[in-house]
């Protein structure tokens, strides 16, 4: 993702850790692994079975601008409206826009506009449940 400005990501482990870095490659659910950008500038390469769930940031300028302005997110989530459960007890709720099982997991978007989150990708692993509403 050279000369690109790389999207700020936040991994969360099944173990609890937490690391903010930058995505170095771009990921699609089918990929067994994510690459980023540590803070250090060192390159790593990820397993998503080490992994609950990624967490993909807003640019802070547009969280803020839709914060201030009480404007809705800029690109609606299409799909499902789901709520899912982690293994550790965490609840989020969003819509899920595909999900196929041969993948490892899946792009959940968050509908409230206060958080932080662009979108999410859910480790399947990681799950605890899933349900689907409407």
């Amino acid at each position: 993702m050279e000369g690109v400005d790389r999207p700020t990501v936040v991994l969360r482990y099944r173990n609890g850790e937490v690391l903010r870095c930058e995505l170095d490659q771009e990921f699609t659910p089918g990929d067994p692994s994510i690459t980023v950008c540590l803070p250090d500038e060192t390159t790593v390469t990820i397993s998503l079975e080490d992994l609950k769930a990624v967490f993909f940031l807003k640019d802070p300028r547009r969280r803020q601008i839709e914060l201030d302005y009480g404007l809705p997110p800029s690109e609606k989530p299409q799909g499902a409206e789901a709520t899912v459960e982690f293994f550790d007890g965490e609840i989020v709720r969003g819509r899920i826009g595909r999900y196929s099982l041969k993948d490892l997991g899946f792009f959940l978007y968050p509908t409230s506009m206060e958080t932080n989150n662009e979108r999410i990708f859910v480790v399947a692993g990681a799950l605890n449940s899933l349900a689907l509403e409407g």
